[in-house]
């Protein structure tokens, strides 16, 4: 399934809202509530977990995006939804090195 994503096989809107949404909120939801429980330990530790969490989301971040964008590429249907998909995949990309220059200028 891997695989499947990453090369755009897997039909829009599985990748679009089982992976991108569905996938992201699974992930994202329970790593950073977890992290903000832990923003006043200060340790190194919670510093590497954080590192690691971010990383891991990074990751898949991309192969959900790719995905998304390949399996837009091959959408047969209305073209406005793989549009809105690939403009989407623009947005969240934004959104994620806008939070990341923030968090390394902030200080």
């Amino acid at each position: 399934m891997f695989l499947r994503v990453w090369r755009g096989e897997v039909i829009l809107w599985k990748t679009f809202w089982l992976f991108g949404l569905g996938g992201g909120v699974l992930l994202g939801l329970p790593i950073f509530g977890a992290l903000l429980a832990l923003t006043d330990v200060p340790d190194n530790t919670t510093a590497t977990y954080f590192l690691v969490a971010i990383g891991g989301l990074l990751l898949y971040g991309v192969w959900v995006f790719v995905g998304i964008w390949r399996a837009a590429n091959k959408y047969q249907g209305k073209r406005a939804w793989a549009i809105l998909a690939k403009v989407s995949v623009v947005i969240e990309t934004l959104k994620i090195f806008n939070m990341i220059a923030s968090v390394l200028l902030a200080g």
